[in-house]
């Protein structure tokens, strides 16, 4: 029953997107010339209902031209879930996916940006250009790489400026087309989910969050020399779908449909409690096996683990072959951080940029030859403490904001130091075979 409701509750979000694709010129279909460089999908390709037998509350485009009108586009009162997962900002190329963060393949060397086609998200892939830290797509979309922050041009002029966050992941900060519109993209405090959009006349679109996503969205805007403020709720329909995720939390409208991980296993749970025991204080909690803490789930994906791409292959999560360790489920807590004892080398001090430190065990747990590789320490200094050594405290530079401290562990194969980011990939360990029960 519990996978019946997942595939009626991903048709029912495909039914809606390919209505809004068919109906609004903000939504129209990416053209072939331009399909051709998308490399890859978040939704698999499902065979989409006819759009005659379902009645869609919502549709909506951008106002951009018209300034006596609300920025965004709505023409009913309720909206439906999952419609930030298809909002997009229509640009002459392609549409581009405004939830979506710009993301590195290390394994391609290429950037990933995300746009919607074909009835779900899928991928622009910006490879090296000729010029040093300039990258570019097979139909002429040119990325700019400034180290913190990413400039991304497409033919017709338009920039999107994205700016790294406190999690590492690149945001889109601005859009500024070639006739003066620009739209700002505003985040929440902690910089990990998109608060609103404001334009050059001041018209907002806030997204107002709850414990399951986005619970409704108010907008902003004058008219006449009038001022108006509206809101549109959120329909209630989280599908009761019986999937378990990290920490007991049904939140199943959060899990990707291409995810390769469906379920959050007692034994995944175990693992990360393992974990958290080794690496963390008392309230400490781990995400090593895809799934982040629930209670982050309201600005944050729950699931970040390997993905399946519409090309046939495996993509990597940011949690895959990798963990996160919290002071709470929230994420809001502060933890010291602990490292077994037993490593022969480790650093004299944090890096200066993400504050990472470097251990190397000729054992370690069920593993010889392994270096340990710990993001975003604060305080740190080595103090014995029986068969655990305190190294300081999570939420170092790159791990904290005032509402998200964690720190990032890897594991590596051999005595290797640091590896540049573009090796780690093939030298990761998955955390949960390091250690077992």
């Amino acid at each position: 029953m519990a996978s019946n409701n997942k595939r009626h509750y991903l048709l029912e979000s495909l039914v809606l997107f390919a209505i809004l694709s068919c109906a609004l010129s903000v939504w129209i279909p990416l053209r072939p010339a331009a399909a051709k460089h998308l490399v890859f999908a978040d939704s698999p390709g499902t065979e989409i209902e006819s759009t005659e037998s379902k009645n869609v509350a919502t549709t909506f485009k951008w106002n951009v031209a018209e300034k006596n009108a609300p920025l965004l586009g709505l023409s009913q009162d309720r909206l439906q879930p999952g419609f930030d997962q298809s909002l997009s900002y229509h640009a002459t190329q392609f549409d581009f996916a405004i939830f979506k963060p710009l993301t590195f393949d290390e394994e391609r060397g290429a950037f990933l940006l995300p746009a919607i086609a074909q009835n779900h998200v899928a991928f622009i892939e910006l490879s090296p250009a000729a010029t040093a830290q300039s990258y570019s797509s097979t139909t002429g979309i040119e990325l700019l790489d400034r180290d913190s922050m990413k400039i991304v041009k497409t033919a017709d002029g338009t920039k999107y400026l994205f700016v790294r966050y406190p999690d590492n992941e690149f945001r889109c900060a601005s859009i500024k087309e070639p006739t003066g519109v620009t739209l700002n993209l505003l985040y929440t405090a902690n910089g990990l989910s998109l608060h609103g959009v404001v334009d050059s006349t001041g018209r907002s679109v806030t997204f107002n969050y709850g414990k399951q996503g986005i619970e409704s969205l108010t907008q902003t805007w004058m008219s006449n020399l009038e001022g108006f403020t509206r809101t549109w709720s959120i329909v209630d329909a989280t599908p009761d779908n019986g999937m378990k995720y990290a920490h007991a939390v049904r939140v199943g409208k959060f899990l990707p449909s291409n995810a390769l991980i469906h379920d959050y296993t007692a034994e995944m749970e175990e693992s990360d409690k393992l974990l958290a025991q080794i690496f963390g204080g008392p309230n400490a909690v781990v995400g090593a096996n895809g799934f982040e803490p629930a209670g982050l789930a309201a600005s944050y994906p729950l699931y970040r683990g390997d993905v399946m791409g519409d090309d046939g292959k495996v993509r990597r999560g940011h949690l895959s072959y990798a963990m996160h360790i919290y002071g709470s489920a929230d994420g809001r807590g502060d933890s010291p951080l602990y490292v077994p004892a037993g490593f022969t080398s480790h650093s004299s001090e944090p890096s200066p940029t993400d504050a990472a430190v470097i251990f190397y065990y000729p054992r370690l747990g069920n593993l010889t030859d392994v270096t340990l590789a710990i993001f975003h320490v604060a305080d740190f200094q080595l103090t014995a403490e029986g068969e655990r050594v305190r190294i300081g405290n999570l939420g170092g530079p790159g791990g904290s904001s005032p509402l998200y401290r964690h720190s990032h562990i890897e594991f590596y194969r051999g005595n290797v130091g640091l590896p540049a980011a573009a090796a780690r990939a093939a030298l990761r360990i998955d955390p949960t075979t390091v250690f077992s029960q």
